[in-house]
């Protein structure tokens, strides 16, 4: 082989090695950049992964939250009626300390008895009625019943029974023959405006939360 010859042969495998270089660093170039956008991929999955699995840690803790709120809240608000009531329960128990207080004081109680007699007698059917009354009150109604009738219902035959009934105060007036009656006894008007009591107590005891009527100040 000449030398020129030589020189071209040379120069051929040089320049193929510089091309394969080029190729091969090429190559390793676009590698990396694979490499790179696979790693940015992979990363970016794997943030949305995290971002998802911490944004479901955070709603269910805020919907543990919720029910430890809302079970306390339920539990204060239980606990809250319970007292109410309770409060409720001792003013009403109070109301039996002011009808004995009540019922020693002759002049209203007996005027009160007569009310309580004519509202009966203008509501029962006509006909003899029978008024009755406790123990106690039966000793000196006794004596004032024929006056006490004359000025709560004239118009009707009103008798009083021998027998006295059990009572804390007020009368029972029924029908002779047992048709109808009003039981104006206090535990009979008690049980009759039950809840209208509770309310107004609710009222008194909780003027913002409770809406009420009409005040009570007494027997009625």
């Amino acid at each position: 082989m000449t030398q020129p010859e030589q020189t071209q042969l040379q120069a051929l495998e040089g320049a193929i090695m510089k091309r394969a270089e080029e190729l091969a660093q090429e190559i390793n170039d676009k590698a990396e950049r694979q490499r790179d956008v696979i790693l940015r991929d992979a990363a970016e999955h794997l943030q949305m992964a995290e971002e998802r699995e911490l944004m479901a840690i955070k709603d269910e803790a805020e919907r543990h939250f919720h029910r430890v709120t809302q079970a306390g809240e339920l539990k204060m608000q239980s606990r809250l009626d319970q007292l109410r009531w309770e409060l409720v329960q001792t003013v009403q128990a109070r109301l039996t300390e002011h009808m004995n207080t009540f019922c020693d004081e002759r002049k209203a109680y007996r005027a009160w008895l007569i009310k309580m007699v004519r509202d009966a007698a203008a509501v029962l059917p006509d006909g003899d009625l029978v008024a009755e009354v406790n123990a106690e009150d039966l000793i000196w109604l006794s004596d004032e019943w024929p006056d006490l009738v004359a000025e709560a219902a004239p118009q009707r035959a009103i008798s009083l029974a021998g027998e006295p009934i059990r009572g804390m105060g007020g009368i029972k007036v029924r029908t002779a023959d047992n048709r109808a009656q009003v039981d104006n006894r206090f535990e009979g008007r008690l049980s009759r405006f039950a809840a209208d009591i509770q309310r107004v107590i609710l009222h008194e005891l909780f003027p913002a939360d409770i809406s009420a009527s009409a005040r009570s100040g007494g027997p009625q």
